[in-house]
Parts: C-alpha cells; structure tokens; sequence
C-alpha cells in the first residue's frame, strides 16, 4: 500500500500502466493516452479519413516529412499508395475537364495545336509546349498549367475561369505527383470497350463451386472454410497460432453479431459448458437477439449512405420519417430476411407483386433512394439533377455490385467494361422515377385524414374569412384618430430631440393610443417621399416653424403642441375621411373642395361600388356618345396590393343601332399594369375567367392597378360589361385571397386621377398592413355583436373538430414511378451537350447477350431482378465479402465496393466463390453465412502474435491469427452505456438527439446528419454520410482522449459505473473490483491489477484534490476502466 504521502497523480499514473494498458496496450507512466501498437509512432498523432473519393493528402504528407516527422509521414504514405484511390481522383476531378476544356485546341486531334502543347496524354503535359513543361510533379506553385488556370499568365481556357473548387483539384492532383494513366503521346480517347474482352475477368465470371484443397495439418480444420485457409497458409510456410480463449471468443462473438458486450453470466455459461455444441449455442442465442438486426443493420446503413436531412440544399422538407427505413433494415436483418428480396424491396418494393398489406409493411426499403442527396436547383437546375441521379447510380452498383459505375458518367470507364452508355442507361431508370411521401396506410385511412383536415381548414378559413371581413370597418374606424396619433408621434420625436426621457408606451397610456400604431406613424411621417404628399404640406410648415423657433427645453410644458401643428393634423385627417367618402361615392360639395385643395378630383364618367370577395361582381352600363377613346381602369380599392385579379367579363361596344361588337375583338391602343399583364379570354393567371364561380367565356383578365385604352370605331353609343373579382385571386388562401378588393373605372379622355404602379393611399392608412393595421387577436376584440357569436360558433366547430382529428398516418420518403423515358447520353457529362439516346436496361458485362431494353414503367423492377438474380457474378460474392469484412476486419476483397479492375484481387479466390454458391444453396441466408463463418477454426484463432509468421504475412492477409480489430464508436458507446446499466433497449421510432446527455438509446437509433454529424461520431471515424461506405478509417488523435477524460458523457458513464459496482458488486473492495473487470472485460481480474486499485482506492483525497475533482475516487477508477484500450479493443 502506499504511504499517505502518496499523491492521487502517483497511483493514477501507476494505475494507467496495468487497467489503462491492460495486455494488448502501449502506455506511459503519467500519461492517460493510450495509443495501440498498430497506431503508435515518434511524437506525433494524426487525424486521417481516407476513402475513395476523398480529396488526396500529399500535400499534409510533404509537410509531415519536411516536419521531420518520419513515421507519420511514413504512415501517410502507406495509405496515400493506394493506387486505385489516386487513379480514381484523376478519372472523376480531373480527365472530364481537361477534355471538355482543353482538347479542342490542346490534343492530338486539334484542327490546329495551340503553343505546341498537348494534354491528351502524361507525356504531353511532362514535356510542354512553347514555354515549356505544363507541370513540376509535386509542386502546383511551380506549374505553368496551374498559373494559366488561375489566369495569373496565360489565361486557360480562354471561354471563362474555371471555378475555384476546379483549379484546387488540379493543384491537389499536381501535389500528390500527377498520376496519370494515358501513356500514349498522340492519342487523346481509348477505343471503344470490347466487353467480351472482360468476360474472363474473375469477378464476371459466375461463382463455381471449388474443390475444397487438401492440407497437411489435417486435423486443424473443422469446416471447409478452413481447407481454404489453410492450404495457403502451408503454401507460404505460415502457422496458425492457437485458438482463442474461451472468454475473448464469447466477447469477440457477442461484439461482431450485437455490438454489445457478453452478460458475466453468459460469459461464466460459456466457460462452463464443455460440450462440443457449446459455441454453436452461444451463436445460435446471439443470431436471435433483437441486438442483432442493430447491430448489422448498421453496417447496411453505411452502404446505403443513411442520413435525415440534406447537406447541398435547405429549400427541401426534410426527412422526418427517415427513421422508418433505418427500422426497416434494422427488422430485415432480425427475420433474416433473404438477401436477394432484401435487394429488390430497396430497388422496386412498390412494384413486387404482393398482397396490399405486405407491400404496404415494405414500402420503407425504397428509402435506399428517398433519402438520397438532393441538390440546389435554382443555380444549375440541370446540373443538380444529374449530380441526383448520379448518387442513385453509385449507390446502387457500389452498393449490390461492387462497380464504380459512376466513373462512367463524363466518358467509358477506362478500367472496367462499363460504356457510358451503360451510365445513362441506368440514370434513364431514375430519371423515369421520382422521389415521393408514400402513405403507410390502405387508401381509404389516408382519404379520411385528408376529409378530416379539409374539414378543419374550411373552418379555419371561415373563422379567418370572419374576422377579416370586418377588418376594413375596424380599422377606417379609426380615421378619427389620425391627428391624435400623427400628435403622438410628434411627441415622441420633440422629447428624443430635447433629450426627455419619453416612451410612445407612455404617450399612448396618456391618450390612450396603441404604442405599435404610433410607432407606425413616427416611420411614416419621417420617410422622405411623405413630404411630397400635398395634403401634408401643412403639417411638415408646421413642424419647421417649431423646430426653427425653439431648440431648448420649454421651462413650462417642453411638449406643448402649438395650435398650427393641431390644425394641421386635424386637416390630414379630415382629408382621410373625404378619400373614404369618395371611394364610397359619398362626396358632398364641401368633399368636393377639400379635394380640390389637395388632388384632382378626376375625370371618370363611371366609377363602381368596391368589389369584394363577398360581393365580387358589378354590372357596368355607359354612355359613350361622342366619345373617341375608351379607357378602363381597375384600382385596388383603397386596401392595398392583395390579390386584386380583376375581369372585365363580355365587355361589348353597342352601336346605335343596337348591334353590338366584342372589346376583345378591337385591338387595344396601349395597356399599363402594376403586376403581370392583360389576358384576352383569360384571367391574369392565363387561366379561364370566373366570377363568383361562375365561367365567362370571353373577357379581359387584369390586375389592379392596370388601365387598358382603346379607339373607339364610329358610332359606338354605350359600353357594357360585368367587373368582377375573378376567383384566381379571390380563392388564394390567407389574407391575399380575403383582403382581395377592387374598383372599376371608365374615362373617355386620359385619366388625370390614375397612377399605375403607386401605392393607393387609402391602402397606406387603412390597409392589412397599413398605419392601422391590427393582429386578427385585435381585430376579434372589436367585431360586432353579430359576428362575434357567428365567430364562437365557428370557433366551437373548429374544437370539435381538432380534438376528433384522426392522427397523421405513417408515411415513407421512397422513389415511385414518373414518366418513363429513355435519356440521352451527356456528352462528356454536360446535361447541355446531349447525344445518342440511352435505352434503359442492365449493364452489358453482367448481361449473357445484347441487354434487352426494360418495358415495364421506369425498369426498377426488372433491374431488381435482374441485380438480385442467382445468375448475376457480383450480388451474392459483395455481400459474401461484406459478412467477411465485419467479422475479421478486412474483406476477401479488401476493396468491397470495387470488384473491378482497379480493386484488389481476393487473396482466397476459391473461398470467396466457395462461401458465395453456399450463400446461394442457403437461399441468400445471411445468418446462415455468420453461422458457417464463426462455427470455423479461422474465426476461433486468437490474435496472437508469431514473429516467424510475421516476417512473411505481416499483414495477415492469410489469416494466420485473428486481426485485433477496434470497435466502431456505435458498438464502443453502446458498451459504455451497458456497462454503466444505463443502455435503453428500446428499438425503432424517431430519432433520437445524440448531443442529449441523457439518451441512452443504441446510437444506431441516433439522428445522422449530412450537414452537420454530431461531435463524437465525427471524432471517433463516422462514416461521410453523403457518400456509400463500405469501411471505415480509424484516426488516433489527442481530440478522443480528451473526450474520454473530460466529456460530459463519459464522465456520466463513469459515475453510472460506479455507482452499479456498489449496488451490485459486493460489500468489500475486492469484490467490487472483480464485479468490475468481468462487466469491463468480460474477464477475471490479475492479481496485479486487483493490488493496485485495491491500494488506489483505499486512499484517501486531501481537501486541495478533493476541490479539483469531479469524480470521487470509485467514479475516477471507473473512469479508467471504460477509457482503456482494452474495453475499445476485440481480440
């Protein structure tokens, strides 16, 4: 035991090198980092993500080198050697452009080749032209390309920049050495793909059933995956080492089939049961765990690039019922459904025929594609649309193929036999289908929801309709308030300008006045233009004269209104009153000359009653005699720009003789509108002209303020027509449609009185959104009596109605069918630049002869089928090496979404087609395929360490021990919070909110974001959700011991912990300790490390440590238990 003296850093640090470090760990003394021998390197610590269309690292590898720092950079290189991924770069940033933008006058094939450069080829780009070499491997500063493209010399292509995003792509490809793969000099395209060229390529060629090998240690193997195995470990003078124990094989089991860690009490059965049927038990109870279909239905999700919501646009309702997929897979994997229907509901659920309820439970899957990338349309509409389908495409044959067909959208693939013709061939599929919310219900349930909400809208609408109609009467109501708020907001002004402490709260109490009304008037009185207004010419004399008379406080009453500026805004006002009465056709005579002071009174010979939604027509009848024009006019009624569509319905011109002659036959002279134009026959909108909802079949459709004028033929005596609100606008919903007023005019000499395009001024004061204008809470104050009851009721029905609501019923985000149609080829991927037409059908490598076209709808069915047939080479082997993948941490392939040419070759050929025709004759059964897997001598080896075998397969591509293999953050999470007791085994619903310190739900039931991932799954290598991933990078980086040490989630977890050892672990420190290690590790604990935190947790904290420390010494121990490597690591 330690002395008192002994400080808590100390033992801490002491402690680190046995339960930090545990036996598969590298720590140092004082340190809590722990880095894996894997990832251990001089000083320095990197944070990597590298995936196949991410961008290259050369340029952070020169700096690490330059740095010094040799074993990062060695690190980096090593990953950066990937051929494929660098190949891959050049075929998707960089070939398409060079050949849309320079081959015209840069290549082979130029008519006439410019500077004598040509860039059609690596040799051509190396050697230069007239100013020499176009590039400096390695250094895009130095490159004459380079500063021709930021136009910094020469200025390439000379048609426009290329956009910034662009040029950063060539100096990346020009850092990391310029891969280039077109070695000749003089040719700038390849020929055209011979595909039965490919045909004996290993990946198209149909899996056979291999001869299983002979082997020397006979008495190793205890399946046939084992033969495989080990025939070429013998081959290469390798040994396997021995078996696992039994507790590291039960954890490594329960981790790869259900994320989570083994129950002690499942641990202790294992152990204990010494019959030959013990492991296929154990595999047999985990494949049945609900936590299975989470754990593996995660892995799926990563392929199918899962997210809920969008990174490239935020002008798309998001997808709120994503969730439904994620439970949808999650379910599949449970019932094990069979992998090839697993396909095709992803492709075309709605269309296998199937009864109504068994589609309707499947509909989900189509999530695959609904809730794909979508991208902004309203810069480069065509562009985004393509960029669309082209995620669909290498979702879709990354995903089920393991082809990157998507290198064929700009040109032919130039490593694998897919034309680009095969490219749109398969876009013209998903372009004949569209994304769509599809009802998770028979029809009739969504039908009642939508009657039942149709219900509550006509109320809603009446109750709004209600209040609105008197909204006009409330608010001119308040014309005899004018001057005292244009005072007010005098006041207001005065005392700011004094320096008075004032509000217009205060002013409005004082009058009493509504402060947001006065505050209106102080914006309106204060613009510029509202000087100009003649009728207050006086009140702004009014003003001046004060302002110049007096710049000091008045000693008596500094806010005193003088009698000029209360005549004044009693004179405004009086003249508000007269512009109502004249819009009402009241005018006196004394109207009359108060108009006269202030506008011209005009020159109609007609003008109309307002014309509102509740009475939305007037017949008009004229005397023209004498006349030689003809001017019609339509205002908006005083309220305002609403929706004021206006007719002028069956205007006709009568002669003197009663014959009568259709306006909409005359040519008009000239026409004016404030918004969109004049129609014949049609509405504003170009639709047919209704009135009340009743049809007119001939007419002229306008919006106010508009005036049409015509020449008038000889001998015209009346003009006759029906002004109407025409339904387009008085049906629009919300205030626009209710507050839809208009007036009809008509002038036989050019209106004097007429302003197109000018506010009406009515609308300024007494508007929706005028001076007064008034909240529909305010204006429901003030109704009259009997609309006020008729509201109640309205009101009442409305209550009804909402509390019987029938439920939203569940929908799906899927793609359903649209208009099928064939798309053209894009030539070099330009929407804009289309040539021979693509008929929709399947890949011709994975087609026997000549692909027949698809007939039925868009084709998703028939490629479903065809994608899921036994007969296809790829489905069945990609899935076969995903399942391989997750359970010994690489693929037989270790590329799984490229089984083309630029992938890696299987290191067991012969294994791979084995387990695939075992796949097929076990009807696509996936938990059959982990079964044959586990049930293995391989997948029971330990991951111990052979110096002789690692001088040869270092690696372990042959599979001599098991790879020690880190789990991902979901499994490594989902453990803390078992292990603490908090995890929540709740499956399915909504998405849950990761950065909620108190979810304990499984992460894969967490929200992901494309747009912003959450913190802990970026920092511990979640996968770009933009993108299908079919493996993931692990970074070791400062960030995620950080986020073990202080992070309120683990410090959470660990006071969890804690506080279960002293519930359930026993009344000594021992006891706890071992209860501890067997949760943790699922393991006993050694005498070593049981000393050393029996001696650290029987200290004491002096009251200085007790001050810094959070957690008490149980909850720090515990905390070191869960950030070991240990617990992060399998075996």
């Amino acid at each position: 035991m330690a002395s008192p003296a002994t400080t808590d850093r100390d033992t801490k640090a002491a402690l680190g090198q046995i339960a930090f470090a545990g036996p598969h760990c590298i720590a140092s003394p004082g340190h809590n980092s722990v880095i894996p021998p894997k990832f251990l390197h001089h000083g320095a610590s990197m944070d990597l993500k590298l995936t196949s269309r991410s961008a290259l690292f050369a340029p952070t590898l020169k700096k690490l080198a330059t740095a010094g720092s040799l074993t990062a950079a060695m690190f980096l290189g090593e990953a950066y050697a990937d051929e494929a991924a660098k190949l891959e770069f050049f075929e998707n940033r960089i070939r398409p452009v060079l050949i849309e933008h320079c081959y015209e006058c840069h290549s082979a094939d130029s008519k006439g080749l410019k500077g004598g450069l040509l860039v059609d080829s690596s040799q051509g780009l190396r050697l230069g032209g007239d100013s020499g070499p176009a590039i400096e491997l390695g250094d895009s500063n130095a490159s004459l390309l380079m500063q021709a493209l930021r136009y910094e010399s020469t200025e390439m292509p000379p048609k426009g920049k290329l956009p910034d995003s662009v040029i950063a792509d060539f100096a990346t490809w020009i850092d990391a050495g310029a891969v280039d793969p077109r070695t000749s000099d003089t040719a700038a395209e390849k020929p055209a793909i011979q595909i039965d060229n490919f045909r004996n390529f290993w990946s198209f060629v149909t899996p056979q059933k291999p001869v299983i090998p002979e082997v020397a240690l006979s008495d190793w193997p205890t399946s046939q995956i084992d033969h495989f195995i080990l025939a070429e470990i013998e081959k290469r003078g390798l040994k396997p080492v021995p078996a696992a124990d039994r507790r590291a094989l039960i954890r490594r089991a329960t981790f790869d089939l259900t994320g989570l860690p083994p129950a002690p009490a499942d641990v202790e059965a294992f152990v204990a049961d010494s019959s030959p049927e013990a492991f296929e038990k154990v595999i047999d109870r985990l494949l049945r765990s609900p936590a299975y279909g989470e754990r593996w239905g995660r892995y799926w999700l990563d392929v199918a690039r899962y997210s809920e919501d969008q990174a490239h646009t935020f002008s798309v309702t998001p997808n709120t019922s994503g969730f439904r997929y994620r439970d949808w897979v999650i379910s599949a994997f449970n019932s094990d459904m069979p992998y090839d229907l697993f396909v095709k509901r992803q492709i075309a659920a709605d269309l296998i025929e199937t009864d109504a309820d068994e589609r309707l439970r499947h509909l989900p899957a189509l999530g695959y594609f609904g809730l794909g990338a979508q991208y902004y349309k309203n810069s480069d509409a065509a562009k985004a649309a393509a960029d669309e389908l082209d995620d669909r495409i290498d979702t879709l044959t990354r995903g089920f193929l393991g082809l990157t067909v998507s290198c064929a959208r700009c040109h032919d693939h130039k490593f694998d036999p897919i034309p680009q013709q095969d490219y749109y061939s398969l876009a013209g599929i998903f372009q004949s289908s569209r994304l769509h919310n599809a009802p998770l219900v028979p029809q009739p349930e969504v039908d009642a929801y939508q009657e039942n909400q149709k219900q509550i809208k006509d109320v809603e609408k009446a109750i709004a309709e209600t209040i609105a109609a008197q909204g006009p009467r409330i608010r001119e109501a308040a014309v005899d308030r004018i001057a005292d708020y244009m005072i007010a907001a005098w006041k207001t002004n005065r005392a700011k300008q004094l320096d008075i402490k004032t509000k217009p709260e205060t002013l409005a109490d004082d009058a009493p006045l509504d402060p947001k009304t006065i505050k209106r008037w102080i914006d309106f009185l204060g613009k510029g233009d509202t000087q100009n207004i003649a009728a207050l010419s006086s009140w702004f004399d009014a003003v001046r004269v004060i302002t110049e008379e007096s710049t000091a406080k008045d000693s008596t009453d500094p806010l005193a209104v003088p009698e000029p500026l209360n005549a004044a805004a009693r004179e405004f006002q009086q003249f508000a009153s007269v512009l109502l009465r004249k819009r009402d056709g009241q005018l006196s005579p004394d109207d009359q000359q108060v108009l006269a002071k202030y506008i011209d009174s005009g020159n109609a010979i007609y003008q109309s009653r307002l014309v509102t939604k509740n009475e939305p027509s007037v017949s008009i009848e004229v005397d023209l005699s004498g006349a030689k024009q003809l001017f019609l006019v339509v205002t908006d009624g005083g309220n305002g720009i609403s929706c004021d569509h206006a007719d002028w319905a069956e205007p006709v011109l009568i002669r003197e003789n009663g014959d009568e002659l259709r306006l909409t036959d005359l040519k008009w002279r000239e026409t004016k509108t404030s918004h969109g134009n004049v129609n014949i026959d049609r509405n504003v909108n170009g639709q047919p002209i209704r009135i009340g909802g009743k049809s007119f079949a001939f007419g002229l459709g306008t919006h106010a303020t508009s005036l049409i004028a015509y020449d008038l033929p000889e001998g015209i005596q009346k003009f006759r027509a029906i002004g109407g609100l025409d339904n387009s606008g008085s049906d629009q919903a919300g205030g626009c449609g209710e507050n839809a007023n208009v007036q009809f005019s008509i002038y036989t000499e050019t209106p004097r009185d007429v302003e197109i395009n000018q506010p009406d001024f009515l609308a300024i004061i007494f508007g929706e959104k005028g001076l007064f204008a008034m909240e529909p809470s305010e204006l429901e104050k003030q109704l009259p009596p009997d609309q006020a009851k008729q509201l109640a009721l309205q009101r009442e029905s409305l209550k009804s109605l909402q509390q019987a609501a029938l439920p939203m019923y569940p929908i799906a985000h899927v793609i359903t069918e649209a208009k099928p149609a064939d798309m053209k080829v894009f030539i070099r991927g330009n929407p804009a630049n289309q040539g021979d037409v693509a008929p929709r059908r399947f890949l011709q490598i994975l087609s026997t002869d000549e692909p027949q076209a698809f007939a039925n709808g868009s084709g998703r069915l028939e490629l479903a089928e065809a994608i899921a047939s036994n007969d296809n080479p790829l489905t069945a082997r990609v899935m076969v090496n995903r399942v391989w993948q997750h359970h010994f941490g690489r693929g037989i392939v270790g590329t799984p979404d490229n089984f083309g040419s630029l992938g890696e070759k299987p290191t067991h050929p012969e294994l791979l087609d084995y387990l695939t025709d075992r796949f097929l004759a076990n009807g696509w059964s996936v938990k059959s395929l982990h079964r044959e897997i586990m049930l293995s001598s391989t997948y029971q080896l330990s991951s111990l360490q052979n110096e002789a075998n690692m001088s040869i397969d270092g690696d372990n591509q042959y599979l001599w021990r098991m790879n020690r293999r880190r789990l991902e953050v979901e499994a490594w999470r989902d453990a803390l919070l078992s292990v603490s007791g908090k995890l929540d085994p709740q499956m399915e619903g909504v998405s849950t909110n990761l950065a909620d310190q108190n979810n304990s739900r499984r992460t894969v039931y967490a929200f992901i974001s494309r747009h912003e991932l959450n913190n802990m799954l970026r920092l511990f290598d979640f996968p770009d959700a933009n993108i299908t991933a079919s493996t993931r990078s692990e970074t070791t980086v400062p960030q995620q011991q950080l986020f073990v040490l202080n992070s309120p989630f683990m410090i959470e977890q660990a006071k969890a912990f804690a506080k279960r050892l002293e519930k359930e672990g026993g009344e000594d420190t021992e006891s706890k300790v071992r209860y501890a290690f067997t949760l943790a590790y699922g393991r006993p604990v050694t005498d070593d490390e049981l000393s050393l935190a029996k001696r650290y947790l029987s200290l004491a904290d002096e009251n200085p440590e007790q001050d810094k420390n959070v957690l008490n010494r149980w909850e720090r121990y515990a905390q070191v238990l869960l950030g070991s490597n240990e617990f992060m690591y399998l075996d």
